[in-house]
């Protein structure tokens, strides 16, 4: 999710779960229990006593919980956490979060001033290895003592003040052992605190007969352990929160030692690190329950999004790319099992010719994954891929735009021109055609074939078949097997329209697409539409469709029965509730253009459908991106894949992907593509700079192609 500042808790609705349209809220519980327990510490030579809050239900279920341990601040103990025990049994009952366990641990050392670290202090209540007891005794014996998620996935601190520095530390320095933190108010100091701090007193970070050692804080500090965190590459989230009636120091050169002011130099430093997602809040009140319970609550909002989710997938990948920003371009498939993936490449690939700007590269995979050859189509200009399909010969064709002088027949062109080309299995290239309205831009956005018969469609600003309604219209050609034109089809409204994809499934054409204007019915705003033709370019019908809010079809894919599945996105209630920004849109329209079937899923972030393919069997694939959870994420921008049954019931969903940005650009705009196999689904998409190719088995799990 991005990261950002908001000045007040009521400023945000913080992200939620992946949501089913048509659910409705959990209904409210019994309320969990708190008990007292202890285990024995073998590093400390005692027992480390805590309170357990275990959610309603938990005795008489088997299933594994979601896990949070909550650090009382300086001077407090175990008790001080039970206060929110009725906001735990108000977020799970709300379905706000899912039922937890929480753990509230005793810190009584170094006059109840440990801040949860590791002292060598010998002075008067000397020092205890607290954070080696921890890790080493107590988060073991609460995983074998309770039915935890154990591991990261599963696993978060909490803390308040001192509480809170240590719920710091312990997420940024054990990674490996917590996926996620709430800091609240937490007392924390860069480079070190002030000289009449108490964190300088007890022996908390003391050595020998010295209570306070510069260079022990400054290893044991946040900076450290940020620092440390930073080159795991690992994936966490941090919810920060403090009150803006914090204590502020009397002296001048420690205004800076004010924990508002602190606690923001956290998140700034925090927000700069890729693989950590940060929330921070500014709420009214000072160092109190009044800022840390409401807070909490909010952070466990927050981070409960990602904790017990199933695991992120980590891409198993084949990676293409130049020192330039490529973009992936399509994938396809032949009898054989060889692959083909276009790729708009800003440098040279694999010593083919480097025309400058972005190239066409088209490259063909053997079943094995080697590859055999790669061809490059360019100009000094821009080319970009949007598509690519494989006919009943076994040739291999590919479309986009270029706005140069790709056919050496538009000398002087600058402006957008679409583009097809056809190449035979061994890579001779047989034909190119190119095509637009001069000095105006046009684009093929997508393609498709019917034995030899292909089919191109996209958007034109000028009469490319006909007159121009405004702005862009959305424009069908049919090439015949020789690149020929058979005809072209243009029509639009005053608004803006574009042509995404095409299909052919019965013998028929379907074009589809966004329109700003009336296609059809307009709904409000932008609607998706759909349009068929026969395969003569006689227009059927067209159907326009969404909600008040913005919806848009990205891609159209045949399916058996003899009409087409659709994916994109909704802003709207399209079939369902929304749940965040944006949500995945999928669809079924029969060949009347009736949709029989619908479905919206995401999170309460930006969720966008970019693919859709069915398979032999009537399975359904849906590819697209998420910035939220519908796993745990991996980075900013994650890929999707769900497999739908042929009955419409969602199978799996998978998000994957890496660090980087995945299956979209910083813009959040979709670069994925996808085609099925018997053995499963071929993806192609932006990772970073580069592009990726992947592929998943009908049972959801990731190979390196």
């Amino acid at each position: 999710m991005r990261k950002l500042l908001l000045p007040a808790l009521t400023a945000a609705t913080l992200v939620g779960s992946l949501v089913v349209p048509g659910s409705t809220a959990a209904p409210t519980v019994e309320p969990g229990v708190i008990k007292p327990a202890a285990v024995r510490s073998a590093t400390l030579g005692e027992d480390i006593n805590y309170n357990v809050y275990l959610p309603a239900g938990y005795d008489a279920s088997d299933r594994r919980y979601p896990v949070i341990y909550l650090l009382h601040g300086r001077g407090d103990s175990m008790s001080a956490w039970t206060q929110v025990k009725s906001r735990l049994d108000e977020l799970i009952g709300s379905g706000e979060i899912p039922p937890t366990i929480a753990i509230m641990p005793d810190a009584p050392w170094s006059s109840r001033a440990s801040w949860y670290v590791d002292s060598a202090y010998q002075g008067t209540d000397p020092g205890r290895p607290v954070e080696t007891a921890f890790f080493k005794d107590l988060v073991p014996q609460i995983d074998a003592t309770y039915r935890t998620i154990a591991d990261r996935t599963g696993r978060a601190v909490a803390g308040y003040s001192m509480g809170g520095a240590g719920a710091l530390r312990y997420s940024l320095a054990h990674p490996e052992i917590f996926g996620a933190a709430i800091a609240l108010s937490p007392a924390v100091y860069f480079p070190l605190p002030p000289s009449d701090s108490s964190t300088r007193d007890f022996g908390a970070f003391g050595k020998g007969k010295d209570p306070f050692v510069e260079s022990t804080y400054l290893k044991l500090n946040w900076p450290a352990a940020l620092k440390s965190f930073a080159a795991t590459g690992l994936q966490s989230h941090l919810f920060l929160a403090v009150g803006d009636d914090e204590y502020k120091n009397p002296k001048p050169i420690d205004a800076t030692h004010d924990l508002d002011f602190e606690t923001h130099v956290v998140f700034n430093q925090a927000a700069r690190v890729s693989t950590l997602t940060s929330e921070f809040r500014v709420v009214d009140g000072g160092h109190d329950w009044d800022v840390w319970g409401p807070t909490f609550a909010e952070g466990a909002k927050y981070i409960f999004q990602y904790l017990g989710k199933p695991p992120a997938t980590p891409m198993q990948a084949t990676i293409t790319g130049t020192a330039g920003e490529d973009r992936a371009g399509g994938i396809a498939t032949d009898a054989s099992g060889n692959v083909y993936q276009a790729v708009a490449a800003a440098g040279a690939l694999d010593g083919q010719p480097y025309a400058g700007g972005t190239d066409v590269a088209l490259i063909k995979y053997r079943a094995d994954g080697s590859r055999e050859w790669t061809r490059s189509l360019g100009t000094g200009g821009t080319e970009r891929a949007y598509g690519v399909a494989v006919d009943a010969d076994g040739r291999v064709l590919v479309t986009g735009y270029t706005n140069g002088d790709l056919d050496s027949a538009h000398a002087g062109n600058a402006t957008d021109d679409a583009f097809a080309a056809q190449y035979d299995a061994d890579g001779n290239r047989r034909w190119l055609t190119q095509f637009g309205v001069p000095g105006i831009a046009d684009r093929s956005y997508s393609l498709a074939v019917d034995g030899t018969a292909v089919y191109v469609g996209g958007y034109t600003k000028g009469a490319l078949g006909g007159p121009n309604q405004g702005d862009k219209d959305v424009f069908v050609a049919r090439l015949d097997a020789n690149g020929k034109q058979v005809w072209l089809r243009q029509t639009g409204s005053a608004g803006e329209d574009k042509g995404m994809s095409v299909a052919v499934s019965g013998g028929a054409v379907y074009l589809g697409g966004m329109t700003a204007g009336e296609l059809g019915t307009s709904a409000g705003g932008i609607d998706g539409f759909l349009a068929r033709y026969s395969a003569d370019g006689d227009p059927v019908w067209t159907k326009q469709f969404g909600t008040a809010a913005s919806d848009e079809v990205w891609d159209v894919a045949p399916d058996p029965a003899g009409g087409v599945c659709l994916t994109g996105y909704t802003a709207g209630d399209f079939a369902g509730t929304l749940i965040g920004d944006k949500d995945i849109l999928v669809a079924r329209a029969d060949a009347d253009g009736v949709l029989t079937w619908r479905d919206q899923f995401g999170t309460t972030g930006n969720d966008k459908g970019a693919a859709v393919a069915v398979d032999a069997g009537g399975a359904l694939y849906v590819g697209g991106f998420t910035d939220g959870s519908l796993a745990t994420p991996l980075g900013k921008f994650d890929g999707v894949l769900t497999k739908y049954s042929p009955d419409h019931a969602r199978s799996w969903t998978r998000q994957f992907g890496t660090a980087d940005d995945d299956a979209a650009d910083a813009y959040a705009e979709a670069n994925l593509y996808l085609t099925t196999t018997s053995a499963g689904t071929q993806l192609s998409g932006l990772t970073g700079t580069d592009v990726f190719r992947t592929t998943f088995t009908t049972d959801g799990a990731n190979q390196h192609p």
